[in-house]
């Protein structure tokens, strides 16, 4: 047996036998559901989803709480304005292993509660609550269908009026991505970000009744998006909670007119039937199949569902496709090409090309009408509005059938009309988009031809289909609105003529009454009731239509083949195919901001002291401790401490519950460090012995910083908060979000403007940024450390331009350079910099629509943005180097460099490492270099000896170790195996020379000195 696997053996029985020790610690409470929890289930009626819980009911226990959580799926917030009752819940949670997962407690006056708008499918609440402010209090938090219980009271919570649905897969069987929703209106607040976070191609979605379904396809270009491929998943709208998933057969593609939603039902159509789905549990209530002889097969090609009564054209089989797996890590980036069955070469075969029209009465199941013709029809060329349907036959004909009786009202074949809108063309390739997207659109007196496939944008009358008026370049993404025709793109470079614009056109003639913002590539364009959305130079361009003005949303951008669809009174965008410059990913929803201050005044409530806030116990550290995130504020992972020449581990603690610990700090014989169920954690350095434990109200990503006595961390909860170091007293909280308002992010539960970042500490000066999208507003504070008073407060920052209003986001962890504040700042700034002094914003307005730069931030992305890159330079020039990509799918060797010749500068990399991956045969000059297998989670950089922990091969749960290496030769000191993945920047060292690793299984190593 080899060293290694000899010491992996070792680590795993002492482990072992650490863990069973403390087993009764982080196990699930066996004890039974209590029979007030039942009950209130029962009531509620719901097992997924969102239960808001106002205080404890009279006689209760925190235990009833956290029974909700665990008689159901349900994901439940507790708030009281009794601190003692949020302390009670957080322990019951924790002893549960639920806080921070599945339960979520803060304290706050119970008149107004911290969640958002339309969040809670439930909420119980005592008789106390029927007051009638209180009583809307609840209904504001509750999404419509979801119920209250308000004592005996039960109350459902209606839709609004003026909602509209997005009831198929271009909004309605016209095709026309045009919503009438009257709420979804600008400006916004981010409502939930969810899973999935990537899925395969192609994807399309439907929404009706607060839900949003998307069915996903067969071609998985990374890893990532595997689990997903052939699955259809119905997703709450209000929360992003996912209801319910089914597998769908392989061997149909799915990018076409077959899913309609309803309130009450889904319609689903494939190769062999249209299966009718409860919409709520996702079980098949029946199917309605092609009868027998009526046409060329049973296969569904394009279907509208319209006043009960569905649409389809149906046909033969098509050419068979079959489920692409990947094995390609990384977040998205595909290689465009001709997939089967793209090319479109036999209408007898292609994809949704059939001959035979059906009307079905849903309610009786029962064929009204069939008309077949003798053509195949081109489903992307078919849509209804206004009793009719228009269909189109290749190169041959442009055809109308009356809805109510199948009979034909009209075809064009004419000459001039077929000549403009021309052969279909190929597209598949990133510029032009899909060859499977629908081109034919109708509304009011007008068809248009536009897309991927058409060389001209073509408009046709509907009374007889007489050519009306054409324009070159057809690749233009049209949403139709009462104003005029809104034409995003095309995207060619400027090349052969093509204007890198968009266009408004008047109906009749189509005259251009309006420039638009260029779009980017393939993604559809859709419309709100008073803006256009579309793909930028990444982000999304939202195009307000009353004012003519771009604003762009930087962290994400339209999904490739839906676009940003509008249901019941909110926008979605993704999940997403690839990845791009983006900051966020998965389910992205907005609600309406309606009136809401983003830039409110500071005002005394933000802050909470301590009675004796001021009196610190002295809390000595040691130079060569480790008193912040990677050693220092300018986390450069640096130390003075002597690495020690061999190890032995020396102690583990485990986080109850399995949480997901922090870099670890260790200072003054103690080890610091957060989990994200909210807990920060004080062990003795030298047996881990616990202690001191405090809450916070929800998830710490980054571990506190230390300054005289004082320990400072921010948390998802949106505040900071300072303890005594000595004892864990807390002696102040001051809240950085504008407001408390939280949000569903990725299953938990937090601020809209979370301090994911950390913060640092300097001079008695506390910095922090709150915040995670630039449009729901950033803020950034310098905070006294003694008090938590405002030193200067930086408000303005996520919209650094006025021109096209977007600016920074919080997407990394914080840190100082100079005199100036800094952190990844999401697409538009690649680094957010502020002045120390002043907190102004130091970032030169991009008044242009485009994002830049990508982030993959580990706070929510932890499967991604956990390698660290290095750069560290040391005193005689020396410079050791490794390079990671941003989403952790390239590395490259970590080596040492020689000095540069006099005046010569190392070149520029992007913080994201994205790009270098292209430079492989750039030859470098290395005194050494570490094996190509190894990824790097964190270092520590001592004056003769480099600390390294990454794992080997693919593994890293098999694979992880901590080793120790020459600086001078790369040769290996020592290297311990490890019993999880490393978090990153996740060791520390105290000045003995003590070694401390956080990995994300939950637990915390010591290693020491051998004796």
């Amino acid at each position: 047996m080899s060293r290694t696997r000899r010491l992996l053996v070792a680590i795993g029985i002492w482990i072992g036998a650490f863990w069973a020790g403390i087993a009764g610690i982080a196990a699930a409470d066996p004890t039974p559901v209590s029979a007030a929890a039942k009950s209130a289930l029962a009531r509620l009626g719901i097992t997924r989803g969102i239960c808001a819980v106002v205080g404890l009911p009279e006689g209760g226990a925190a235990e009833t709480v956290t029974d909700l959580a665990r008689g159901s799926d349900l994901v439940v917030y507790f708030q009281s304005s009794e601190a003692d009752e949020v302390q009670a819940v957080r322990e019951a949670a924790g002893a549960a292993g639920l806080l921070g997962s599945r339960v979520f407690a803060d304290a706050g006056d119970v008149r107004r509660l911290h969640l958002a708008d339309n969040l809670a499918g439930a909420v119980l609440a005592a008789s106390a609550m029927h007051q009638p402010s209180a009583r809307a209090e609840l209904l504001r938090v509750l999404h419509p269908q979801g119920k209250a219980l308000i004592g005996d009271e039960e109350i459902v919570k209606p839709f609004p009026a003026g909602i509209d649905s997005w009831s198929h897969s271009y909004h309605g069987p016209d095709n026309n991505t045009q919503s009438r929703d009257q709420l979804a209106r600008a400006p916004y607040l981010t409502q939930f970000l969810a899973e999935p976070l990537f899925v395969p191609m192609p994807e399309i979605s439907v929404a009706a009744g607060g839900r949003v379904f998307r069915a996903f396809g067969h071609i998985a270009h990374k890893a990532n998006q595997n689990a997903m491929l052939n699955t259809l998943i119905c997703a709450n709208g209000f929360n992003g909670t996912i209801l319910w998933k089914r597998t769908l057969p392989e061997g149909f593609m799915i990018h076409r007119n077959t899913l309609v939603a309803t309130p009450e039902l889904l319609y689903l159509a494939d190769s062999n039937s249209c299966k009718r789905i409860d919409a709520a549990s996702g079980e098949i209530r029946d199917e309605i199949v092609v009868p027998e002889g009526v046409s060329d097969g049973p296969v569904w090609k394009w279907m509208a569902l319209v006043d009960g009564v569905l649409y389809a054209l149906v046909g033969g089989r098509e050419t068979p496709i079959s489920t692409q797996r990947s094995q390609t890590p990384g977040l998205g980036h595909w290689p465009w090409g001709m997939w089967d069955g793209h090319d479109y070469r036999d209408p007898r075969t292609n994809f949704g090309f059939g001959r035979t029209f059906l009307a079905i009465d849903t309610a009786r199941r029962k064929v009204l009408w069939s008309h077949r013709e003798a053509d195949y029809v081109d489903a992307r060329g078919v849509c209804l509005a206004a009793g009719r349907i228009y269909f189109y036959v290749p190169e041959k004909q442009l055809g109308c059938l009356d809805a109510a009786t199948g009979s034909v009202q009209w075809r064009n074949s004419d000459a001039d009309l077929l000549a403009a809108i021309g052969p279909n063309g190929r597209a598949q390739h990133y510029v032009t988009g899909y060859s499977t997207t629908t081109y034919l659109k109708v509304f009011g007196k007008y068809l248009f031809f536009a897309g991927p496939q058409r060389s001209r944008l073509v408009t046709a009358r509907i009374e007889d289909g007489q050519l009306l008026w054409q324009k070159d370049h057809g690749n233009l993404l049209l949403v139709l609105r009462d104003d005029g025709v809104y034409a995003a793109g095309p995207q060619n470079g400027g090349s052969d003529g093509v204007p890198e614009t968009g266009f408004k056109f008047a109906y009749e003639t189509g005259e251009v009454l309006a420039k638009l913002p260029k779009r980017r590539a393939c993604t559809r364009a859709t419309g709100s009731v008073d803006s256009i959305f579309y793909r930028a130079n990444e982000g999304t361009v939202r195009f307000a239509t009353g004012t003519n003005r771009t604003h762009h949303m930087a962290p994400m951008r339209p999904p490739c083949q839906d676009g940003v669809i509008i249901s019941d009174g909110h926008l979605y965008w993704g999940p997403w195919m690839c990845g791009c410059q983006l900051s966020l990913y998965g389910h992205v929803c907005l609600a309406p901001a309606g009136d809401f201050d983003f830039r409110p005044r500071l005002d005394d409530s933000r802050l909470v002291q301590a009675a004796d806030f001021q009196a610190v116990r002295p809390f000595p550290a040691e130079p060569g401790d480790w008193p912040a995130y990677q050693g220092d504020n300018e986390r450069s992972a640096k130390t003075a401490a002597t690495v020690p020449p061999r190890v032995s581990p020396r102690w583990a603690v485990a986080v109850p519950g399995g949480g997901f610990p922090t870099a670890p700090i260790a200072a003054g014989g103690r080890v610091f460090f957060g989990d994200r169920n909210g807990v920060l954690h004080a062990v003795d350095a030298a047996d881990g012995r616990p202690q001191w434990q405090a809450y916070t109200g929800g998830a710490i990503y980054l571990p506190p910083a230390l300054e005289d006595g004082r320990l400072f961390v921010g948390s998802a909860d949106g505040r900071v908060y300072a303890f005594e170091a000595a004892t864990g007293r807390p002696l102040w909280t001051f809240r950085a979000a504008p407001v408390d308002r939280w949000i569903p992010v990725y299953g938990k539960l937090m601020s809209t403007w979370p301090v994911s970042g950390g913060v640092v500490v300097r001079g008695g000066v506390v910095y922090a940024a709150a915040g995670i999208s630039h449009f729901d507003g950033t803020h950034v504070y310098a905070l006294d450390a003694a008090s938590g008073r405002v030193k200067w407060h930086n408000d303005t920052s996520g919209t650094t331009s006025e021109e096209v209003d977007h600016g920074v986001s919080v997407q990394g962890e914080l840190s100082l350079r100079g005199e100036e504040l800094r952190f990844l700042g999401g697409g538009v700034h690649e680094e957010a910099r502020y002045d120390l002094a002043t907190g102004k914003c130091l970032n030169e307005p991009v008044d242009q629509p485009a994002s830049a730069f990508h982030t993959a931030f580990y706070a929510y992305y932890p499967d991604y943005g956990k390698y660290l890159p290095l750069d560290s330079r040391l005193g005689d020039g020396r410079w050791l180097s490794y390079d990671c990509s941003y989403e952790g799918s390239w590395q490259s060797r970590l080596m040492l460099l020689p000095p540069l010749p006099p005046g010569a500068q190392r070149p520029a990399k992007p913080l994201s490492r994205w790009g270098l991956q292209w430079r492989r045969g750039q030859k470098l000059e290395t005194i050494w270099q570490q094996p190509t297998q190894r990824r790097f989670n964190s270092f520590i950089v001592g004056s003769q000896t480099l600390l390294a922990a990454g794992h080997t091969g693919d593994d890293a749960r098999d694979s992880s170790f901590l080793a120790a290496l020459r600086l001078d030769t790369g040769d290996e000191l020592w290297l311990e195996p490890l019993p999880g993945p490393v978090v990153k920047g996740g060791t520390a060292i105290d000045h003995q020379g003590r070694i401390f690793v956080s990995l994300e299984n939950g637990k915390v190593l010591a290693f020491a000195a051998q004796p």
